[in-house]
């Protein structure tokens, strides 16, 4: 993963962007920050200084999220798109994924979830709103080792039972959760326990 992050704030709202920009402010590896308040900053930003994510408002001045992201796809395709919208439905959620977005979220999510939506796509996943369950379930991949963790955290065990269930080390149990909350889009054990049963991963 790249340890120098530019990130492109794409809102028509200051106060929106300025909140982000201090939540992405706390992550070491994101040196960069951009603002745009509309379509055509946007997409001159991006010209000037394509971003590794661009964080996309869905309604913008003059054009909205969605016809920037058609032009993005063609200016400069490899960079990650996650929408935000203050409402999130399923039809915007499938526009959104046929206009080669990764990534669609409500604006009401926590900055764990942000950071962790951020941390999925930039490593090849696709995080959309999740906790309607509109994560596709293809899109998500736990190794045999990651759903063994899950089965145990379901079971209501500690880290530490779980390494010895296992027979591997209370380290190694903490870095398999760290992925899996990833991959989950989850901020925390309940979370990723919540979500692995809507997609099927755990059975109840």
């Amino acid at each position: 993963m790249k340890t120098s992050l530019r990130i492109l704030l794409v809102d028509d709202h200051s106060l929106v962007r300025d909140g982000v920009e201090a939540i992405l402010q706390l992550e070491k590896d994101i040196k960069h920050i951009d603002h745009a308040s509309s379509c055509a900053e946007a997409l001159a930003s991006v010209n000037a200084n394509p971003p590794d994510i661009v964080l996309l408002d869905r309604r913008m001045p003059e054009g909205d999220g969605f016809d920037f992201l058609e032009k993005l796809q063609k200016l400069s395709p490899n960079t990650r798109v996650i929408m935000m919208t203050a409402s999130v439905t399923p039809h915007e959620i499938e526009l959104a994924r046929e206009l080669g977005a990764v990534g669609y979220l409500s604006k009401s999510v926590r900055r764990a979830e942000l950071i962790s939506a951020i941390r999925t796509v930039l490593a090849g996943s696709t995080c959309f709103e999740a906790r309607l369950s509109f994560i596709n379930p293809a899109d998500v991949h736990l190794t045999r080792r990651e759903i063994e963790v899950l089965e145990n955290l379901k079971g209501g065990r500690s880290n530490n039972d779980i390494a010895k269930i296992l027979g591997i080390s209370e380290y190694t149990v903490k870095s398999h959760l760290k992925v899996v909350f990833t991959k989950l889009c989850a901020a925390n054990r309940s979370e990723a326990i919540t979500r692995a049963l809507e997609l099927g991963i755990l059975s109840i």
